[in-house]
C-alpha cells in the first residue's frame, strides 16, 4: 500500500480502520461505473454554443462533470445575453437521453469491484446525480444492468438538495441502515468529493494522481477502480484479523 494512502487512513473515518467495519461501499455512476461524461460534455457544449457561448466538449465535460442541469442551466446563462429557452432542461435532458443510447461504455475494472464487493458480502449502492431514466439506459447501453437492483439506485433527483450537498449519500446510508462513517464512496468529482467528504465518509477518489484534487483529510487516491479494489481487499483483510 502506497505510504500516501496509509497517511490518509489515519486521517479517514473509521470505515477504513483495521478496528472498524466496512458495512457500505457507494457509487457514483458517471466516469465511475461508466464512461458517459464524453457524451454529456458533447451536447450540453453543442448547447452552449448554440445559444453564444464558445465552450468546446471537453472543456464543457470538465465544467459540468458531476453538476445537475438546473446548476448547468444557470451557468451557461452566465456566459450568454439571453435567457434559455422556458423548457432548455427537458430539452438538454432529451438530447442527453437519446445520445447515450449509442455511446456509452462500462469504466476498466466495474465487474472486478462488483465481484470483489459480492465475494466479501459488503453491499453496494449507487448516488448520482443523473436521474433514474439516465441510469438504466447507461446500465443497459453498458451491459451492467444485472449487477444493479433498481431499489439500491439513488438520484439526486429523489432529494431536496443534489450533490454537492451530502443529502444523497446519507440518503443511501440511512435506507441501508448503516452510519455514515462505516461507508466508502467511490468518486470522480470534485462535486462529489464535497458530498462525501460533508456526510462523514471515506472518499476513494478515482482521478489520474498527476490531477489536481481537493485537499481534504483522509482523501484516498487511487488511478483506477482495480486499484480501487485491491484496497478494498486490504481494508476488509484487516478488519477480519
Amino acid at each position: 500500500m502506497r505510504e500516501d494512502i496509509k497517511k490518509a487512513i489515519l486521517q479517514a473515518p473509521k470505515a477504513v480502520h483495521k478496528d472498524g467495519k466496512l458495512k457500505l461501499v457507494i457509487f457514483d455512476c458517471d466516469g465511475v461505473l461508466v464512461e458517459s461524461e464524453h457524451v454529456v460534455g458533447e451536447v450540453l457544449g453543442k448547447e452552449a454554443r448554440k445559444y453564444g457561448w464558445n465552450i468546446t466538449g471537453p472543456e464543457a465535460r470538465e465544467l459540468f462533470s458531476g453538476v445537475q442541469l438546473v446548476d448547468i442551466e444557470k451557468e451557461i446563462e452566465k456566459h450568454v445575453t439571453t435567457p434559455l429557452p422556458l423548457h432548455w432542461r427537458q430539452h438538454a435532458h432529451n438530447q442527453i437521453v437519446e445520445a447515450m443510447y449509442n455511446d456509452i461504455h462500462p469504466m476498466d475494472g466495474v465487474e472486478t469491484i462488483l465481484q470483489t464487493l459480492k465475494d466479501f458480502d459488503i453491499p453496494y449502492r449507487i448516488g448520482s446525480n443523473s436521474s433514474q431514466e439516465e441510469m438504466v439506459i447507461k446500465f443497459k447501453t453498458s451491459k451492467l444492468t444485472h449487477w444493479f437492483e433498481d431499489h439500491r439506485t439513488h438520484s439526486g433527483c429523489d432529494v431536496e438538495r443534489p450533490k454537492p450537498f451530502p443529502d444523497l449519500y446519507l440518503y443511501a446510508a440511512e435506507q441501508e441502515k448503516v452510519n455514515p462513517e462505516d461507508c466508502i464512496v467511490v468518486e470522480d468529482s470534485d462535486t462529489g468529493l464535497k458530498a462525501a467528504y460533508d456526510a462523514g465518509m471515506v472518499c476513494i477518489l478515482l482521478r489520474d494522481l498527476k490531477k489536481p484534487a481537493p485537499d481534504y483529510r483522509g482523501l484516498i487516491r487511487v488511478e483506477t477502480l482495480n486499484e480501487a479494489s485491491e484496497f478494498i481487499k486490504e481494508v476488509v483483510q484487516s478488519q477480519k484479523k
